[in-house]
């Protein structure tokens, strides 16, 4: 995953622990989409729609959203 440090840090997970097939449904709050937004924003300028989080299943999602943001 190319934004495994950004996940990683917003998820406070070991990188090492962080699958791209493993579910985020349990692990990811309010709290947490709020520490990406601020991440994403705070390294690249970008906003992260906010509704778009409603079909994250996966660890590889959030990576795909980033990177789509990005474009």
């Amino acid at each position: 995953m190319k934004h495994i440090d950004i996940i990683s840090e917003s998820f406070n997970l070991d990188k090492k622990k962080i699958r791209a097939d493993e579910k985020v449904t349990e692990l990811m709050d309010s709290m947490v989409i709020i520490s990406l937004i601020s991440n994403v924003d705070a390294k690249f300028s970008v906003i992260l729609d906010d509704k778009k989080f409603e079909n994250i299943v996966y660890f590889k999602d959030i990576d795909d959203l980033i990177e789509k943001t990005l474009k």
